[in-house]
């Protein structure tokens, strides 16, 4: 079973493309797939770069560290925020919650839910750090929603991969310095890849390459494979999304989607579908949608990423319906 990162776990068949074989392989990766890989992602997402990443953390953190944030430095995140993104940061600087003067702050676009930091606040100083991990973009998208230069994606939450992160950026100068660190290192990136791998495939529990991944920023031969083979998932994923998604909405008006993005799950109301508590899982959700200004309810959500196997969509839909009348 292959852990998916929140809100959810899936189960791959064989036949698909995430089902990766692992070879032991030092050879280079391919460059020409790395280009497609980000020539099909800056086009997706509207960005004139999109730099890959051996992970979402390794990107993140290469973005602090090329604007100098430090262990002398404070980033702002959301209050309950995934454990994936706290990990990344403690590793090379310090965190906060509600802090308007931070030295960095990271817009978590939850969900698939577009964020917004409201024009009252100043933070002229502060690097913003668009999080867009586990968005899929609808026509109404655009980049870089906060007057940001930087937003990230995390492709196992998108492709089913079992590693890779994208930034998506116009900084021209971050891109020329992070394509020198794309194979740098390919002992750490090899060492990592393979950590990863049995931390998806073969056993949950080995979750040690959390703990290196903020040293890392090299790409492998395994991880650009397992991607590149990935990138149809990309079209089945979000077709599957949209589709179920529809279809919760023409029986369940009073729930939370966007116009901009769209997510891995349907988010519920806690106070409007309390009787939903013994079949969905309890969340935290900022009903305002503001940076810093935060206003956390209880919520449940629904998965209908494609990791969720139709079966069980259909058994977990039916049961909503029926325990809502």
């Amino acid at each position: 079973m292959f852990q998916w990162p929140e809100p959810a776990y899936c189960i791959f068949p064989k036949n698909n493309p995430a089902y990766y074989k692992y070879k032991p392989n030092k050879l280079d990766p391919s460059l020409k797939k790395i280009n497609k890989i980000e020539t099909f992602f800056k086009k997706k997402y509207k960005s004139k770069f999109a730099i890959l990443f051996p992970s979402g953390r390794a990107a993140i953190n290469q973005i602090l560290i090329f604007k100098g944030i430090n262990r002398s430095k404070i980033v702002n995140v959301p209050l309950w925020t995934s454990s994936c993104l706290l990990h990344a940061l403690t590793a090379i600087t310090n965190v906060t919650v509600k802090n308007t003067k931070a030295d960095s702050l990271i817009v978590v676009h939850k969900w698939g839910i577009t964020y917004k930091i409201k024009k009252s606040i100043s933070l002229k100083k502060s690097l913003i750090i668009e999080d867009s991990a586990d968005s899929f973009p609808r026509k109404s998208y655009r980049p870089f929603e906060n007057n940001s230069n930087y937003e990230m994606i995390s492709l196992p939450k998108l492709l089913g991969s079992f590693c890779g992160g994208i930034i998506l950026t116009n900084n021209q100068n971050f891109y020329t310095y992070a394509k020198t660190l794309q194979i740098k290192n390919k002992t750490l990136a090899n060492k990592q890849s393979l950590r990863k791998f049995i931390s998806a495939f073969k056993d949950n529990k080995n979750a040690d390459w959390r703990f290196y991944e903020s040293l890392n920023h090299s790409l492998d031969y395994n991880s650009v494979e397992n991607i590149y083979g990935c990138l149809p998932n990309y079209k089945i994923n979000l077709r599957t999304i949209i589709r179920r998604e529809k279809l919760i909405k023409t029986h369940f008006k009073n729930i939370f989607t966007d116009k901009k993005r769209v997510g891995p799950c349907i988010i519920f109301d806690g106070k409007k579908f309390d009787q939903f508590k013994s079949l969905l899982e309890k969340k935290h959700f900022d009903v305002n949608k503001n940076v810093v200004k935060e206003n956390f309810k209880k919520c449940f959500i629904f998965p209908i990423h494609f990791g969720i196997p139709e079966n069980s969509f259909k058994n977990l839909f039916n049961s909503l319906i029926k325990i809502s009348k």
